[in-house]
């Protein structure tokens, strides 16, 4: 039988290795690249906060893709979308929409980067926020001096025009494809005319 002692350290050694606490100081740069380093900006909740303020209520859509609106989206963004479904979110005040955005994933270099990216109801980005960051390195675009540069983008844009940062390129790429996709795909799912 195991002693209660045994039992809470093995508990606290499994904490903290999947809180990453236990990571030793000499890695290479390589092996770093691999760590998972978790930084949490922001909750659903305080996303929610910032893209829809004075909301009633958020409401959640989730849009059930055909072969058809997955070809319009990635001839769009210039991406294979594989993805059945994309969910968005609609903020609304006195029951009128204030805008929509969607929660999505791209990965960076090793791990995924979560983040927002909120629309108008013309489809244009009114703001891109960053949710969870995994990576050791690229940081650096969560800051608004990149984030605002997606600012009035939308489906049509040109997404080369976007600045990147040195040392951030593969976050960079990421937040790009991520934004493009979902400007693309608000396009087709609520400005295209069909269900």
């Amino acid at each position: 039988m195991i002693s209660r002692f045994l039992k809470f350290f093995l508990a606290y050694l499994a904490m903290g290795i999947a809180l990453n606490i236990f990571v030793p100081s000499s890695f290479s740069e390589e092996e770093e690249e691999k760590v998972l380093d978790v930084q949490v900006y922001l909750t659903k909740k305080q996303a929610f906060e910032i893209a829809f303020p004075g909301a009633d209520k958020v409401d959640r859509e989730k849009k059930w893709l055909t072969d058809e609106q997955k070809k319009a989206i990635g001839d769009l963004c210039l991406q294979n979308i594989k993805t059945n479904r994309m969910t968005f979110y609609v903020g609304k005040r006195d029951g009128i929409p204030m805008g929509y955005a969607i929660i999505d994933h791209e990965i960076g270099k090793s791990f995924p980067i979560t983040f927002m990216v909120v629309l108008n109801m013309d489809g244009s980005v009114r703001d891109v926020e960053i949710l969870v960051y995994r990576e050791p390195r690229g940081w650096e675009v969560r800051y608004p001096s990149f984030m605002d540069q997606f600012t009035g983008k939308n489906a049509d844009t040109d997404y080369r025009i976007i600045h990147s940062i040195t040392g951030a390129t593969l976050s960079v790429l990421a937040m790009v494809k991520g934004v493009s996709r979902a400007t693309a795909a608000y396009k087709v799912l609520y400005l295209s005319g069909k269900p």
